[in-house]
């Protein structure tokens, strides 16, 4: 090492510079000294040549200044000629237009414009401007969820080799640490997968069941104990679903233990509160102050108060519970069937819920070989969901009867409002059908309902009973029923390096579940019985209640959840979308893939879009409040519809898209206050 102040005789490869390498302070005393000499020379001379600066500079502005004026002088007398119309020719009124605002603008790459590039007419309509959410670009692998860092732990295992199921199963056991409210270990999912192998599709029912002493008339007198505490927990499915889903669907290159570590390190190191979760423990703060183990998880011990945007929260019991799953080479068997199985009957039988221990051991994930297919999009896609007790049925008979309006010739045209007029009676004739449905494995009238739901014929029979008008309630269904809402979850949506993809929709139902934790295990538990229907209780509107969704013993209740795979005839996959939202999710996921597919946009277009949602019951139409007034005009004196404005409709897509030049586009819709994004590689 060399001293300060010595001689450097080389530069470290043995020339000689000669430099001499001074001590720093005495470099800053030296440049002091030099500095104050030149200000004394500086002052000295500009006693002479201030005066004549300054007559320079005034001289300067006032050329400046005229110069200036005679420019605008001809540039004023030019446009006032070329504003002046040719002889003969009516001078038609000119409108300004932000090509940024208008629903058929290009997204751009590399100064290019994307595959989804048509010749889009110029609007007068005042669209929103582009949200602020990530449009993302991947060439080999994609995953988009609802948290930027659950995307990344997708990612990641996907780099190390990991299929689109194990990137989905540590994704989501990660969305159960940072989305308590949505999601979790004590909730059931609802997924689609895509063997690009055998060019197939596959669906995984691990929706919650009613326990075996369950009956149809059990919540009649008390209707609270459904939505509420111990009494409305269904049996929690969502383990029992990520292991049968590994053995049977993983790569086989990584381990159980890889999925399930990031999630137990977040949970025991600590992660950021994100705006959403503030949000729902501001408004369910009253509850969770109630109970003491919801308090203990859920208020800050430094504020006495919920936690807010950016405290770190640590979840440690939780962490805990995931690091025995991850161990155990039977995580099955361990949480339904022995310790830790134990663990919960005993909670739950000290506290008055229904679920048995037999009732948790005798659960099955339910593997579908052969799910909803349909065939009949333009430009032979093939579109793939789970049966009831999904709502994709529902979601499947939109995307096509839109279809046979807008198949790929003819006009396709945002600013039309018979576009909306037509998605809004789609919608109603849609949503009328869903209350009729239940698990199809215990009514078999939903089964029957489901395969004419799926011909071209129910298609035809929309089409042609779409007027250019509103129609009466009645003319949509014959006897009207009411379906219960469904609430928080959570969506995951993945494509691996393979081709494969998976699609899938996890919930605790209302946000925060059953409002009751786990005290040893951190599990915040379902209340899934609230989306049965139950005899008797008619909803707001005085409409009855659903009878092929009663409750029965292993039922699963109706849901929204529609997780969705597009693909083509050569078995490559097209589009992956799915949303989190309850009943908002069949038709917000219907609009981005009829936006994406029909309509060429990319899918960050169709998921800013602004959305409507009509679901037959309440008769009414919401709208996002950044549609413009002129649709909703039409829509309501040209067509007679029904319109509510909203803020923003309760929906959350998460969409990919394969495009024509191979690249994975993804997005995550900007609806929900969090930081997420799609990552990949």
């Amino acid at each position: 090492m060399t001293r300060i102040g010595e001689y450097v005789a080389n530069n470290g490869n043995g020339a000689n510079n000669g430099v001499w390498r001074a001590s720093p302070t005495d470099v800053f005393s030296s440049d002091i000294v030099n500095m104050e000499r030149v200000r004394k020379s500086n002052d000295a001379k500009g006693k002479f040549w201030k005066p004549i600066a300054l007559l320079c500079s005034v001289a300067a502005i006032l050329f400046f200044i005229c110069a200036v004026a005679l420019v605008g002088l001809v540039v004023v007398k030019y446009v006032k000629e070329d504003e002046k119309p040719e002889e003969g020719h009516h001078q038609q009124p000119q409108v300004s237009v932000d090509d940024s605002q208008h629903p058929f603008r290009e997204e751009m790459k590399d100064g290019r414009p994307t595959s989804h590039t048509v010749d889009r007419p110029k609007s007068g309509l005042h669209w929103p401007l582009p949200s602020g959410s990530m449009y993302t670009s991947f060439r080999r692998a994609s995953i988009a969820t609802d948290h930027g860092l659950c995307s990344e732990v997708g990612r990641d295992v996907m780099m190390q080799g990991g299929n689109a199921v194990e990137a989905t199963i540590a994704s989501l056991f990660c969305i159960g640490v940072v989305n308590p409210q949505s999601s979790g270990l004590g909730g059931g999912f609802q997924m689609t997968l895509f063997n690009k192998t055998t060019g197939r599709c596959v669906t995984i029912d691990a929706r919650e069941t009613a326990p075996a002493s369950a009956s149809q008339n059990m919540y009649v007198e008390h209707p609270v104990d459904a939505s509420y505490g111990y009494k409305s927990i269904a049996v929690p499915s969502e383990l029992h679903g990520y292991y049968t889903a590994f053995t049977r669907f993983g790569s086989g290159k990584i381990a159980w233990r890889r999925l399930v570590e990031p999630a137990m390190l977040l949970a025991a190191r600590g992660f950021p509160v994100s705006n959403n979760l503030a949000d729902v423990l501001k408004r369910k703060e009253k509850h969770v102050m109630i109970d003491e183990h919801m308090t203990k998880e859920f208020v800050n011990p430094v504020t006495g108060r919920v936690y807010e945007e950016g405290d770190m929260m640590k979840r440690e019991a939780l962490a805990k519970t995931l690091e025995l799953i991850g161990n155990d080479s039977d995580p099955i068997g361990l949480f339904y069937r022995h310790g830790m199985a134990q663990s919960i009957t005993a909670e739950f039988h000290r506290n008055g819920a229904h679920v048995s221990a037999q009732d948790l051991a005798n659960y099955n994930t339910v593997v579908e070989e052969s799910p909803l297919v349909v065939e009949d999009l333009p430009g032979g896609l093939s579109m793939c969901g789970p049966p009831p007790p999904s709502s994709f049925v529902v979601l499947q008979a939109i995307v096509r009867t839109m279809a046979r309006f807008y198949n790929g010739t003819g006009a396709k045209n945002l600013d039309d409002p018979l576009y909306y007029h037509r998605l809004i009676e789609t919608m109603k004739f849609t949503y009328a059908q869903r209350a009729k449905l239940g698990d199809t494995r215990f009514v078999q009238s939903a089964h029957e309902l489901v395969s004419k739901m799926l011909t071209p014929n129910f298609i035809s029979s929309i089409v042609s009973r779409i007027k250019d008008h509103a129609l009466p309630m009645e003319d949509y269904t014959e006897v009207p029923m009411s379906m219960p809402e469904d609430h928080g979850t959570s969506h995951v949506s993945a494509i691996d390096e393979e081709g494969n993809a998976v699609s899938t929709t996890s919930t605790v139902n209302q946000l925060l579940g059953s409002m009751k934790i786990s005290p040893t295990l951190g599990i915040i538990w379902n209340d899934e019985m609230d989306d049965f229907s139950t005899p008797g209780q008619a909803n707001l509107f005085g409409f009855a209640p659903s009878e092929t969704n009663f409750i029965a013993p292993g039922k699963r209740p109706m849901s929204s959840m529609s997780p969705t795979i597009v693909y083509s005839k050569d078995g490559e996959v097209k589009m992956v979308a799915g949303a989190a939202g309850g009943s908002f999710i069949i038709s917000a996921t219907a609009q981005s893939i009829i936006q994406t597919l029909l309509f060429k946009r990319t899918v960050k277009e169709s998921l800013d879009a602004p959305r409507f949602h009509h679901q037959y019951l309440p008769h009414k139409c919401d709208y996002e409040q950044t549609v413009p007034p002129e649709i909703i005009d039409a829509l309501r004196t040209r067509y007679q519809q029904n319109m509510t404005i909203v803020d923003k409709i309760a929906s959350v897509v998460q969409a990919l898209e394969v495009s024509e030049d191979g690249y994975i586009h993804g997005n995550s819709d900007w609806r929900r206050k969090t930081s997420t994004y799609p990552s990949g590689f």
